[in-house]
C-alpha cells in the first residue's frame, strides 16, 4: 500500500478497506505486541 499511497492518508485507508478489509483487527493485534527486544537471561 505504501508504494501507492506513502502516507496514512485517505487514499491509504481506502486501499486498505478495499484490499484488506480486516486491517483494523490486525492493527489492534499488532499494537498489543511489545516492540522492544527482551534481554536474554542466562
Amino acid at each position: 500500500m505504501h508504494l501507492i499511497a506513502p502516507t496514512h492518508g485517505e487514499r491509504f485507508v481506502a486501499l486498505l478497506n478495499e484490499h484488506y478489509p480486516t486491517w483494523r483487527e490486525a492493527r489492534v493485534e499488532l499494537n498489543e505486541l511489545q516492540l522492544g527486544a527482551q534481554a536474554w537471561k542466562e
